[in-house]
């Protein structure tokens, strides 16, 4: 059961950084250009005298550092318990 807590802790924790990143990554967008945020979260801004269009996607990348700090997280916990039990 702690590793479920784990996952779902490290999924939270995860989504909060990566929102934290896209808020900061959102509001550094002064011109049309195309961004891409440490998660993998594509940024396409087009500016137009009457218009802004923002479109956002994810990437590869997204899915790959959200499968690293999972499994980081699990194997700490595993390294944690596994020397606590030895101890």
């Amino acid at each position: 059961m702690k590793y479920w807590k784990t996952f779902t802790l490290s999924s939270l924790v995860y989504l909060i950084c990566f929102f934290l990143d896209y808020i900061v990554e959102l509001f550094s967008i002064n011109e049309t250009s195309v961004k891409t945020t440490i998660f993998g979260l594509k940024i396409v801004t087009k500016m137009t005298m009457h218009s802004l269009n923002t479109t956002f996607s994810l990437t590869w990348y997204t899915l790959l550092t959200y499968v690293i700090f999972v499994l980081l997280c699990e194997l700490a916990v595993f390294i944690f318990y596994k020397n606590k039990n030895i101890g």
